[in-house]
């Protein structure tokens, strides 16, 4: 084994056993005694099926967190609580790049229709984003009043029949989920656009527009839904560009649909 070759697997088993003493300690902070739950205890754990009023339990303290890690690991406690919260946000940024990146792959031309959607003044941009408030809130006033409805049904309808209420419950959750898992592909094509006309944006800028030529355009769509995650990482206005970045990536592709049909026409 080369010199080299050594210090590339010394430098491997150290990162290694540096990453296995933070889960460990991790583990270790986590870790609980079980405990025999009483009457009061089991009802106050029953899950509810519609809205719960009560409280989640809050996080342990840190100190509580050293006593479970023995000897000189409590000093790590810190460390593995930060670097655990900074590995949770780098998951989610990843997670934002690979869906702008994998639609861009696979749905290459709606994604190309939604950003044509955009394209114009101040005047373009606020159609499509009243477009897509409007869209969002009737669909979720109409997802919301359709399963009120079923759950009327359900309470009435099944509760003699040999289905039965549990039985007719998950049917209706599971086509619940399918309409949502096609709204999410519906928004996922127009978050790809929205992201690739921000990164548009920001490549105008005096300081950028030499570097304009030479980025492709997956890339400024990367860029651009960089800085969306960021943004919704503002305590207050994150949930509001969260909101608007939902609902202009639905006017996108509902504009992209009506200027076709328009175009057939």
């Amino acid at each position: 084994m080369r010199r080299t070759e050594g210090l590339f697997v010394l430098a491997a088993f150290a990162v290694s056993l540096g990453l296995g003493t933070l889960l460990l300690v991790g583990t270790l902070a986590n870790d609980t005694a079980p405990r025999a739950p009483t009457a009061a205890a089991r009802e106050e754990t029953r899950p509810r099926i519609f809205f719960d009023v009560r409280q989640p339990p809050p996080a342990g303290a840190l100190t509580e967190a050293q006593e479970r890690v023995p000897g000189a690991f409590r000093t790590l406690v810190p460390l593995q609580r930060g670097l655990s919260d900074r590995a949770r946000d780098a998951a989610g940024l990843l997670l934002v790049v690979l869906v702008t990146a994998t639609t861009l792959l696979l749905a290459h031309g709606p994604v190309v229709s939604a950003y044509r959607a955009t394209l114009g003044g101040w005047r373009t941009h606020l159609r499509v984003l009243l477009g897509g408030l409007a869209v969002l809130g009737l669909g979720a006033s109409g997802v919301a009043l359709a399963w009120v409805v079923y759950l009327g049904f359900v309470a009435t309808a099944m509760r003699g029949a040999a289905i039965g209420v549990p039985a007719a419950l998950q049917v209706g959750l599971s086509t619940f989920g399918v309409l949502l898992v096609l709204a999410l592909l519906v928004v996922a094509v127009g978050f790809s656009a929205t992201a690739w006309r921000l990164g548009d944006a920001l490549f105008r800028w005096r300081a950028l527009a030499r570097y304009q030529p030479g980025v492709p355009a997956p890339l400024v769509a990367v860029i651009g839904a960089a800085l969306l995650y960021v943004a919704w990482q503002i305590p207050v206005l994150g949930a509001l560009a969260l909101v608007g970045a939902v609902a202009y990536a639905l006017g996108a592709v509902v504009m992209s649909r009506l200027d076709m049909e328009g175009s057939l026409a």
